[in-house]
């Protein structure tokens, strides 16, 4: 196993230096949701303990809008234009979050909670949303749970007893009747067979030798992808940052989606994560500007000024080993492009990742580990 990182995960990612009170948080993955099996199968064979069931308050999600906590009512009125301009006005086949949102003629407030809603999922901009993926409900907030110690436990759980090698970046794939030859910066490596786990935009920087067929390429260059930074901050104040943003809340700041880590956790501070995505992704931003933004939103929440003690900014974009959050196709792709995206080449080239997988809504560890069980079926059958 190749891996071209120092450390085994990829998007799943936790850390834990410079954190007060023994605390950690998940950087890229952070949710367990309600109803996903695999991964919560997966926890159970590896021996790793999950939390207990949250859920974020979705009925009457908590928004900070205006500087200020608005009320139950002015939060269930705003929630609820949504939800009624869906059943109104229906999202079409192909139509953008953008385009549904400007049909349904949503108030300015209402369409700010959309920009928020879509921070934490699909975490793309509203004009490359899918509009019937819409989740206004907001039901992926209920019912999630989190790996004991950090989400990262379970990849280096599954990655014991095998031979990976990090700090290997792979440049050139070769396939043919012969094999399969992995160049990597410093070595080549000589198979039968080749299993490409790259996210999705990294395949289309990949060299295959020979060249990938051309509906595969033209499949990939469709498939749209989110984009964001999340932003980890730890404070004192635990007991007044809990009351003002309970499990989490939304925001008309940056970032519009946010949500506290420690809620089982020891110590006597409190992490808070968000996801800048899509267009409010802060791109010209420095990182400490970035930190700073965000304890003015949690300090608008709380009402006063907060004290970081700890913060951590990391551009999922920018970052040259992901180019992405998760994968967000849009209308009819799950069955006009994954499928050509995740076909074999042949019987020596093989393609696994959460951008190859057909599941509706969020869930990257889920949809990746859909897609081992998917890719082991091919290999085994060929």
């Amino acid at each position: 196993m190749f891996e071209a990182r120092d450390r085994v995960g990829g998007r799943v990612f936790t850390i834990r230096d410079g954190l007060h009170d023994g605390q950690y948080a998940d950087v890229g993955a952070e949710m367990i949701y309600h109803g996903q099996d695999n991964i919560l199968n997966l926890v159970a064979a590896q021996g790793l303990e999950l939390t207990t069931e949250f859920s974020l308050g979705t009925d009457t999600p908590d928004i900070i809008f205006h500087g200020h906590r608005l009320s139950k009512e002015a939060s269930a009125e705003l929630a609820q234009e949504l939800r009624d301009g869906v059943k109104r006005t229906p999202p079409g086949f192909y139509e953008t979050v953008a385009q549904w949102s400007r049909r349904a003629r949503l108030s300015e407030d209402a369409g700010k909670l959309l920009e928020a809603i879509a921070q934490g999922t699909p975490a793309a901009p509203l004009r490359l949303a899918d509009s019937q993926e819409l989740n206004v409900e907001l039901s992926w907030g209920k019912g999630y749970r989190k790996i004991k110690g950090g989400n990262d436990r379970l990849p280096q759980a599954l990655a014991r007893g095998l031979d990976v090698r990090l700090n290997q970046l792979v440049r050139v794939i070769g396939h043919g009747s012969g094999g399969v030859t992995v160049e990597t910066e410093r070595e080549t490596f000589h198979g039968d067979r080749a299993l490409v786990t790259v996210p999705g935009p990294l395949v289309q920087e990949l060299g295959f030798d020979p060249v990938l067929p051309a509906e595969k390429i033209q499949a990939l260059l469709q498939l749209r992808y989110g984009n964001g930074t999340r932003i980890v901050s730890q404070f004192k104040e635990r007991d007044l940052v809990r009351e003002a943003i309970g499990l989490g809340c939304f925001t008309d700041r940056m970032p519009g989606y946010i949500m506290e880590q420690t809620m089982q956790q020891p110590g006597e501070h409190v992490v808070i994560s968000g996801l800048a995505a899509g267009d409010v992704e802060p791109a010209l931003m420095t990182e400490e500007q970035i930190l700073d933004a965000f304890d003015e939103t949690i300090s608008a929440a709380v009402g006063r000024q907060v004290r970081r003690a700890y913060g951590y900014v990391k551009n999922w974009t920018q970052d040259p080993l992901t180019r992405s959050v998760v994968r967000a196709p849009l209308g009819d792709q799950r069955e006009t492009v994954l499928p050509e995206i995740r076909r074999p080449v042949g019987d020596r080239l093989f393609f696994a990742g959460e951008y190859t997988d057909d599941r509706i809504g969020p869930g990257g560890m889920e949809g990746a580990i859909k897609s081992a069980y998917r890719v082991s079926r091919e290999l085994l059958d060929g």
